[in-house]
């Protein structure tokens, strides 16, 4: 198995993974990291990670993101999402974004231990109850997707719904017009949509702006 970095912004269940790791492979080293962005200075410091198991919900990142940037540093990692979510649009947007697996936080051991080793052989691993195309997979909430923006992130969304462009959003909110498209790129990550005209359709439809005429 690869070396391993560990990615959840709470300590105590960040612990709890890597001492159950480390129980069944002593040998195996183990990088931790309590967040998006010091996950990628971790993976870019350590050349021999090849395995990423991390949180989908991270308080400066959302996993789709996360995932998506992994993948573009090192095409060839393994990722394991392990979160409390159960809906399966997490899935569906973790295994959309790039993750070869999906795990409950309410899982045991033993199958963590099971999905870790068939993530990395490339094998995959998904819930037993996780369905792509049938019940199980629940319709698109978009006011809760809308609620899962930074009110930065939503004055942001705002101003394109008005179709600013990034220069004038800048502008119009003091921040650069890097600031606004990394805003841009958690904001169509988090909605799980291709564009800004599609987060825009989105946002009305879901409240933001008042519905779509």
């Amino acid at each position: 198995m690869y070396a391993i970095l560990l990615v959840d912004d709470h300590a105590m269940f960040r612990e709890g993974i890597l001492l159950t790791i480390t129980r069944a492979h002593p040998a195996l080293e183990i990088h931790a990291a309590s967040s998006g962005a010091s996950a990628l200075a971790t993976l870019e410091a350590h050349p021999g990670i090849g395995l990423v198991v991390t949180d989908f919900y991270l308080p400066d990142m959302p996993g789709s993101a996360l995932v998506r940037l992994l993948r573009t540093m090192r095409r060839d990692i393994q990722i394991l999402v392990v979160s409390a979510s159960e809906d399966p649009a997490d899935v569906h947007r973790a295994l959309q974004a790039g993750a070869g697996g999906f795990i409950h936080k309410t899982a045991g051991s033993q199958s963590l231990l099971d999905a870790l080793s068939r993530v990395s052989a490339g094998l995959g691993y998904l819930p037993d109850t996780y369905s792509p195309t049938g019940e199980g997979a629940a319709p698109r909430d978009e006011a809760a997707l809308l609620a899962r923006l930074t009110p930065r992130q939503t004055d942001v969304l705002r101003l394109v719904c008005e179709g600013m462009r990034n220069g004038e959003i800048s502008q119009r909110l003091g921040m650069t017009e890097k600031t606004v498209k990394a805003h841009m790129s958690v904001i169509l990550s988090v909605l799980d949509v291709p564009n800004r005209t599609q987060a825009s359709l989105l946002a009305r439809r879901g409240g933001l702006l008042g519905k779509p005429s």
